[in-house]
């Protein structure tokens, strides 16, 4: 019965995930292209000019000042070198558009799962079949394990369906050599070293990222009736700790709330390109442990799913209206 509940359940979310894919895969194909641009032809410009000023850091300092410094803060981009393709990409997954996409997919299947039925009134309908309450929540959970790889699959899929089409990455000097300034431009141009291929191991910060979100939204679903109330409730969560996150960062007396944020614990960027797993929470919290990100936000969807579990199977279910 578990079987075919979850077969259910995917007949039901399919046209929301392959738009879903389809907007990452198109987006992961244009980024790819966005940072060949940047790092191709805008970069080493940039770069020469600045060390022809005796400043190597001249044109980042002055781009993440002021505003610039909360952009960089919000997107998490503050470890990251704009002259290497392989950070740049690793910006991707941090791209408003990428978290929007989890944050909606994570929060609006969730609301869906109980409170959305309730809603509709076809809740009463589905449990009038001989189906236990535990495996309605559990056919959820099934299906979760088998969307969220999919999407981060697309997103990697477009990337390297985006690096396969767009070329070499080899620097373009022509808009110096058009100003004629006194600056060495070296010929001919290395091509940069760029790959996807450690992007699987960022995908699976975001893959924990967004299962975080549903099981915090699926536990708020379990004792509503409402789906809207329920998304209302979780965006408003997801957009309080993101806030969180970003005066923590900005703003020393405010650090201490960033490790009660799902935001602190993805960085996929380390991953891609460290293989570095680890979140340092001492660094707002004084003495606290390493954490391994992922696992945190693995654990709190678990915990979120548990929570769930034992409030719609304990809960009387309101007659429909």
């Amino acid at each position: 019965m578990t079987l075919i509940l979850v077969r259910k359940l995917f007949r039901d979310v399919r046209p929301a995930l392959i738009a879903v894919c389809i907007v990452l895969f198109a987006f992961a194909t244009l980024w790819v292209k966005i940072s060949q641009v940047v790092t191709v032809q805008i970069t080493p410009v940039f770069n020469l000019v600045a060390s022809f000023a005796g400043d190597s850091r001249l044109f980042q300092d002055v781009i993440f000042r002021g505003p610039g410094k909360v952009s960089q803060a919000a997107l998490g981009w503050g470890d990251l070198n704009f002259e290497q393709p392989n950070d740049f990409l690793a910006m991707g997954m941090l791209h408003p558009i990428v978290l929007s996409m989890c944050v909606i997919w994570a929060v609006g299947r969730s609301a869906g799962a109980i409170a959305g039925e309730l809603d509709r009134g076809t809740m009463e309908l589905l449990l009038s079949q001989p189906v236990p309450r535990n495996r309605l929540i559990l056919a959820h959970f099934l299906v979760d394990l088998i969307v969220l790889p999919v999407i981060c699959l697309s997103f990697f899929a477009g990337t390297q369906f985006g690096l396969a089409i767009v070329g070499p990455f080899i620097p373009d000097y022509s808009a110096l050599k058009d100003i004629k300034l006194p600056i060495q431009i070296p010929e001919p141009p290395k091509p940069l070293e760029v790959s996807g291929l450690g992007e699987p191991r960022g995908l699976t910060n975001t893959f924990g990222f967004m299962f975080a979100i549903s099981g915090m939204t699926i536990a708020l679903s379990s004792a509503g009736r409402s789906r809207w109330k329920v998304i209302g409730y979780a965006v408003l969560i997801v957009v309080v700790m993101f806030v969180a996150n970003t005066i923590g960062q900005l703003w020393q007396p405010a650090q201490f709330t960033r490790p009660l944020t799902f935001f602190f614990y993805y960085q996929p960027q380390k991953a891609m390109l460290d293989g570095d797993w680890l979140v340092n929470v001492g660094k707002a919290w004084s003495g606290a442990p390493t954490l391994p990100g992922v696992m945190v936000l693995v654990g709190v969807g678990l915990v979120g799913y548990l929570i769930a579990l034992r409030t719609f199977t304990r809960r009387d279910l309101p007659a429909p209206l």
